[in-house]
């Protein structure tokens, strides 16, 4: 009877093989960044805005955390550097279903952030069945498709973001974020997505907003729901790429006066060696009173390329919170000058950022230059 089912499995891993093709890539980053605190922040009793979902790792809203520590760091001109890592692997594959001629790909990513311990299976994890002759997939995922909730802006044009370039310590120390308002698809949703001769839409509904439950039973974790609606494609444009995206929650298990929302959109164009982007982000978390919180960030950025492995980009980004919950002590914008060079070392690429943060959470005299070096080897 063993030797059967042994036979057995075997018949049906080759069968599997036969109609799928399996691939396994991945990466390694390894970065060194350095925060210097130039100037005064304010007194230990200060709290941070509520920014973001607890699903995400990041503080809920109505929940503002006592920052001593950022007090610290910021109140004096020390400097604060160190090495980073993060270890990726990509497991994925793909064939033909024999029910209408589908096209089947399903995969998952491992990914360990530092030292994560938790949550390493949460990221590019998908099912997509794809109907090639319409453009249309229908996708079971977390983390994979199109979506407002990456560290996405049109005016990134090389290497780091806003927020790699403001944040270290804790994520509450700068206004810039990745994770924006409810962060849809970083919970498992179903989505359809639509290519057109524009660009490409989409459609993602999560039925729970928190962490998936075990194949055979819901986590329970709770009944907050989201939808999120988004477009990217050149628009029929040769050199354009633009994005725009929508979404919000409802249904949250405690009473909430304001669901959270998003709208994020920009456009870059190419023309040659010169590429230029610009990108506006919009957002709030859900709160359970009428102190609604908002920030909005604008990108703009232009690059360069020299040559084909050398590129230089320069990013100007601001951003502005609002709204009667946020701390009395945010009575400006956080603003942020950078530059950005990559360069292509064959099996490495090499990223060098550097940029000045004037008035870091919005509090005068909170600044922050930030320097920050990433190679990523593929494999």
């Amino acid at each position: 009877m063993k030797k059967l089912m042994l036979t057995t499995a075997i018949a049906s891993v080759f069968a599997t093989a036969a109609l799928a093709q399996t691939t396994i890539t991945g990466e390694l980053r390894v970065n060194y960044k350095s925060a210097s605190a130039k100037k005064a922040a304010p007194a230990a009793a200060y709290t941070s805005p509520a920014i973001g979902a607890t699903s995400l790792g990041v503080v809920s809203a109505g929940t503002a955390v006592s920052i001593p520590t950022i007090a610290g760091t910021l109140g004096t001109a020390n400097t604060y550097n160190g090495f980073g890592q993060e270890q990726q692997i990509n497991i994925q594959t793909k064939g033909k279903l024999n029910v209408g001629g589908l096209d089947y790909a399903a995969g998952f990513s491992i990914e360990n952030d530092g030292d994560q311990g938790t949550t390493i299976f949460n990221e590019n994890v998908f099912m997509d069945l794809t109907n090639a002759s319409s453009g249309t997939t229908i996708s079971f995922s977390r983390d994979h498709i199109q979506r407002s909730d990456s560290d996405r802006s049109a005016a990134v044009l090389v290497g780091f973001s806003p927020n790699e370039l403001s944040q270290y310590g804790y994520k509450e120390t700068t206004l810039f974020q990745q994770n924006l308002g409810p962060a849809v698809a970083q919970n498992m949703v179903a989505a359809i997505l639509q290519k057109t001769p524009v660009g490409t839409f989409s459609y993602a509904v999560a039925p729970e907003m928190g962490a998936p439950g075990a194949s055979e039973d819901l986590s329970g974790s709770n009944t907050k729901k989201g939808w999120e609606l988004g477009f990217t494609g050149d628009l029929g444009v040769k050199g354009l790429n633009a994005y725009a995206f929508k979404g919000e929650d409802w249904g949250t298990v405690t009473t909430s006066v304001n669901e959270a929302e998003v709208q994020s959109y920009g456009a870059s164009y190419n023309m040659g060696q010169i590429t230029a982007g610009i990108a506006r982000k919009k957002y709030n978390a859900a709160a359970a009173s009428a102190s609604l919180v908002e920030t909005k960030e604008d990108h703009y950025g232009l690059a360069y390329a020299v040559n084909k492995d050398l590129s230089v980009g320069l990013l100007y980004a601001k951003a502005e919170m609002t709204g009667a919950g946020k701390n009395a002590a945010q009575t400006t914008d956080q603003k942020i000058k950078g530059i950005n060079i990559g360069y292509n070392l064959g099996p490495v690429n090499m990223t060098v950022g550097y940029a000045k943060n004037t008035d870091a959470l919005g509090v005068p005299g909170a600044d922050v230059d930030v320097g920050m070096v990433r190679l990523i080897g593929a494999f």
